[in-house]
């Protein structure tokens, strides 16, 4: 973890998924409620890596929120192994009706790019939760496994979007 701390982001520029049209961008979107209650209850959540606890997917360190220039490992655990990936936090949105992070990968990633988790309590007081996601294999071996690649992505895609859910009903707790 402290040899990633020094290396750079593996994709140029940081900040690709804050660009609502960028080409390429994948974009998931649910409702997660209305009202302060719900967005405060999601903002919780968001700020606590809720989005990265299951018993598959972890974050290192989880115990602090998301920071700019903060480095963390995502953690994938099956079948008695651990991976671990290294990502960089680019942005931390904290606005009064807007909330999240977008992280980048880093040297040793299985893909290259950025994901922006975000959360939004719109003037028709819906709710919501959006993740972005600009990605694209990080090396041949990689292209090699796309379809695993994509297995996974879209369970990761899944696990945020429930995650997501269930913290601003209040059914899980966040740090």
């Amino acid at each position: 973890m402290e040899r990633l701390e020094f290396e750079a982001l593996t994709y140029r520029p940081a900040g690709l998924t804050l660009r609502e049209h960028e080409r390429g961008l994948e974009q998931h979107r649910v409702v997660l409620g209305a009202g302060p209650a719900t967005f405060g209850r999601a903002k919780l959540a968001l700020r606590g890596w809720a989005t990265h606890q299951s018993r598959w997917l972890r974050v290192f360190p989880d115990h602090q929120p998301p920071a700019e220039g903060q480095t963390v490992l995502v953690l994938l655990r099956g079948l008695g192994l651990c991976l671990s990936f290294g990502c960089r936090v680019v942005k931390v949105i904290d606005e009064p009706r807007r909330s999240g992070f977008a992280y980048g990968s880093l040297p040793g990633h299985p893909e290259r790019g950025e994901e922006l988790f975000l959360i939004e309590w719109h003037a028709d007081d819906r709710v919501t939760f959006t993740l972005r996601a600009l990605s694209r294999p990080a090396t041949r071996l990689y292209r090699l496994g796309r379809p695993f690649g994509r297995l996974m992505r879209a369970l990761g895609t899944r696990q945020y979007l429930q995650a997501m859910r269930r913290a601003s009903a209040g059914t899980i707790q966040s740090r």
